[in-house]
């Protein structure tokens, strides 16, 4: 009876991982999407969102039969609560995905409009780099739950401090910068959309 209990947490764990990939698929293509105004690509990021939904769902009920078919001592306790906290940070982290797709496809629209409006170099090279570390903080995270790492998980707030200065870095930029003169409203709103994306980053770097 314990034996089946063990392999029901080893294979709840196999689909925390299978969900995290997922989620890492999720992020790559939306930062990818967005650096590069690929609005198929974050339409591809918008559809597929409905798996990691799936997996949420799924591993939520493995891991409420789980307790109620056994009589899990504290640490096993423990650790089915912490999976239960896990996929709903990951089904967020897809969640923000989604929302960073949505904004290319804004993006694209106000691009239509106004054909100077753009994300420039320098502006690109940051989201780059805030995508690069948020891929991998998140990439750590799971290998830190994958080993069970302690010490690997414990040096992630570390990583997250240099995500923190580059939206510093985004904002500044964006708001000492003047809109065309003509175009203000799109620009508003082209700069409000940078600021959120930027925002979203923070957020699965979080």
């Amino acid at each position: 009876m314990r034996k089946s209990f063990y392999e029901k947490l080893d294979e709840i764990s196999e689909d925390v991982i299978s969900m995290g990939s997922l989620v890492q698929e999720a992020v790559h293509n939306a930062i990818k999407a967005f650096v590069e105004f690929d609005v198929e690509t974050a339409q591809k990021v918008i559809d597929e969102d409905i798996k990691i939904d799936e997996y949420d769902i799924m591993i939520e009920e493995k891991c409420i039969v789980v307790q109620a078919e056994h009589q899990p001592v504290a640490s096993d306790l423990r650790f089915l609560h912490s999976v239960s906290l896990i996929i709903k940070y990951l089904e967020r982290i897809g969640d923000l995905s989604v929302n960073l797709a949505r904004i290319v496809k804004r993006l694209a629209k106000y691009k239509e409009i106004d054909q100077e409006i753009g994300i420039d170099k320098e502006l690109t090279t940051l989201i780059t780099e805030m995508g690069s570390l948020v891929k991998s903080i998140l990439g750590k995270a799971l290998e830190a739950f994958k080993n069970r790492d302690p010490k690997l998980a414990s040096k992630l707030d570390r990583v997250d401090n240099p995500v923190d200065d580059i939206q510093k870095m985004i904002f500044k930029k964006l708001y000492v910068t003047h809109g065309k003169e003509g175009y203000q409203e799109e620009y508003v709103k082209f700069i409000t959309n940078i600021s959120l994306a930027s925002r979203y980053l923070e957020r699965i770097g979080d």
